[in-house]
C-alpha cells in the first residue's frame, strides 16, 4: 500500500513539473502569434472616375442667368447657365451681314457680264466707230477744200485732232466690249475669294463664343454644389457648379505601405461607417496604385501612425449603399493567406 501512494505521488509531481517547467521548444512555438486576419485602413467615398466634375467657363462674364440649384439632378448636355451674350450676338449679325455681301459680289463678278451689258458695250462701240467714219470723212473733204485754197492749215489740223479723239474712243470701246466678252480676272475672283474666307473665318469665332456663353453639363449627376449666383462675374479659373452621379460611387482606401504585401486585387472587402452602426457593406478591391504617398485621411483611431506611407487602394462596392460622397469609413480587407 506504501509503494502505492509513493508512485501516485510522483505521478503528480510529474505533472506538476510538466506544466511549471514547460519544455524550451514548446514555448517559444506558443509565444509566436497568429498574423491578424484583416487588413484594417481608412477610406473615402469617393465617385467613379469621370463622374465627378467642376464645371466652369472658357470665358469671362457676368452670369445672366441660372438653370439649376443645389440638389437638382440633370442630365448630360442640360443647360447649367448663361453669360451675358448681348454684344457676342450684335458682333455676329454684322458679320453674317459682311459675310452675305462678300458672296454676293463673288457670285455677280464670277458670272461674268450680262448680255444687256455686253449688247449697251456693242452700241457704245457701234457709235464710236460711226463718229471715227465721220471725222475721217470730214479731214477728206477739208483736205479737197484746202488744195483748193478754201481753207486754212488750221482747219486742217482741227480735222485731223478730231479724227485722233474718235479713234481713241473707238478703241477705248472696243477694249470695254473686249473685257465684257472674256469676264474677270483670276485675280479678281481670287481676291473676292479671300474677302468671303476671312468674313466666314469671322462669322464662325463669334458663333463660336456665342456657344460658349451657354453652360451645359458634360455628364448626368446630381448638382452637390453651387459656387456662384446670378449677376457674379465667372472667369476660367472659378467653378460655377461641381456635378457627380451619387449613385455610382466606390471607397478610396489607404492601406499601410507594410500591408500592401498581403493584399492583392479581387479581395473581398468590409465597408463600415459611424453614420451607420450595425450595417455591414460588402466590396472588393479593383485597383491598387503602384506608389506610396502621405496619409490624406485623418484616421478615427488615435493610435494610428500619421507619418506612415500609405498605397491608395480603390474598392468597389459589391451593392448600392446610403453612403456618401466625402463621407470617411472603415475598411477590413480580407486577404487570400
Amino acid at each position: 500500500m506504501k509503494k502505492v501512494f509513493i508512485v501516485i505521488a510522483l505521478i503528480s509531481l510529474a505533472i506538476v513539473g510538466y506544466f511549471l517547467f514547460p519544455k524550451k521548444g514548446l514555448n517559444e512555438s506558443q509565444t509566436v502569434s497568429n498574423p491578424q486576419r484583416y487588413v484594417a485602413a481608412e477610406g473615402k467615398v469617393e465617385a467613379m472616375p469621370g463622374l465627378d466634375v467642376e464645371i466652369g467657363s472658357d470665358l469671362t462674364g457676368r452670369i445672366e442667368r441660372f438653370f439649376v440649384k443645389e440638389g437638382d439632378w440633370v442630365e448630360k448636355g442640360r443647360q447649367i447657365a448663361r453669360l451675358e451674350n448681348r454684344d457676342i450676338r450684335a458682333r455676329l449679325k454684322e458679320a453674317e451681314g459682311e459675310l452675305a455681301v462678300a458672296r454676293a459680289k463673288l457670285k455677280e463678278v464670277a458670272s461674268g457680264s450680262r448680255e444687256e451689258e455686253i449688247r449697251r458695250a456693242t452700241a457704245v462701240q457701234e457709235g464710236a466707230m460711226a463718229e471715227a467714219e465721220l471725222a475721217k470723212k470730214e479731214l477728206e473733204r477739208h483736205e479737197e477744200l484746202y488744195k483748193k485754197g478754201l481753207i486754212s492749215e488750221s482747219d486742217i489740223d482741227d480735222r485731223r485732232k478730231i479724227l485722233q479723239v474718235a479713234q481713241a474712243r473707238l478703241k477705248e470701246t472696243e477694249e470695254e466690249k473686249r473685257l465684257l466678252e472674256k469676264g474677270p480676272k483670276k485675280e479678281t475672283l481670287r481676291l473676292h475669294e479671300d474677302i468671303i474666307i476671312r468674313t466666314e473665318a469671322t462669322v464662325e469665332y463669334h458663333k463660336g463664343l456665342l456657344e460658349k456663353t451657354i453652360i451645359t453639363s458634360p455628364i448626368s449627376g446630381k448638382v452637390i454644389h453651387k459656387y456662384l449666383d446670378e449677376g457674379e462675374i465667372v472667369n476660367p479659373e472659378t467653378s460655377l457648379v461641381a456635378i457627380a452621379d451619387i449613385e455610382k460611387i466606390r471607397v478610396n482606401a489607404e492601406v499601410d505601405e507594410t500591408d500592401v504585401g498581403r493584399i492583392q486585387i479581387g479581395n473581398p472587402v468590409e465597408v463600415t461607417s459611424y453614420t451607420y452602426p450595425g450595417r455591414l457593406f460588402k466590396g472588393k478591391i479593383e485597383e491598387i496604385a503602384d506608389y506610396v504617398g502621405t496619409r490624406r485621411i485623418k484616421p478615427n483611431n488615435p493610435a494610428v501612425n500619421l507619418g506612415m506611407k500609405v498605397v491608395q487602394v480603390k474598392i468597389e462596392l459589391l451593392e448600392k449603399t446610403p453612403l456618401k460622397l466625402g463621407m470617411t469609413v472603415d475598411v477590413k480587407i480580407m486577404p487570400k493567406e
